[in-house]
């Protein structure tokens, strides 16, 4: 290669450079920042087995829903049930937590 090449790759690399790293601030978005949750790891596992225990997870997922209302209606009641009984603080502690302080989302 000449050094007129050499020079021409030199300075399109370097070109290619500053571009890229111009566009790559060029972002007016910030970026998501995770913030720390204040439900527990276990409070969320408890949630998540009431889900289930009581039925919603499994009306939620089958193919009448939507159509099959009483059913979501009693799952959706057995769900709060559960989810305000002491079973709920029972479930936390088998899964490593404290009492739970918080509520779960889907409350």
């Amino acid at each position: 290669m000449s050094t007129k090449n050499i020079l021409a790759s030199m300075l399109f690399a370097s070109a290619a450079l500053v571009a890229g790293s111009a566009m790559a601030n060029d972002n007016p978005h910030t970026q998501p920042v995770n913030t720390p949750s204040a439900v527990s790891r276990a409070e969320v596992l408890a949630d998540l087995e009431i889900y289930r225990e009581s039925g919603l997870a499994a009306v939620e997922q089958s193919e009448t829903y939507g159509y099959d209302n009483a059913r979501r209606d009693a799952a959706k009641a057995r769900y709060a049930e559960l989810r305000n009984s002491p079973y709920y603080a029972t479930l936390v502690k088998k899964f490593g937590g404290s009492a739970p302080a918080t509520a779960v989302a889907g409350r």
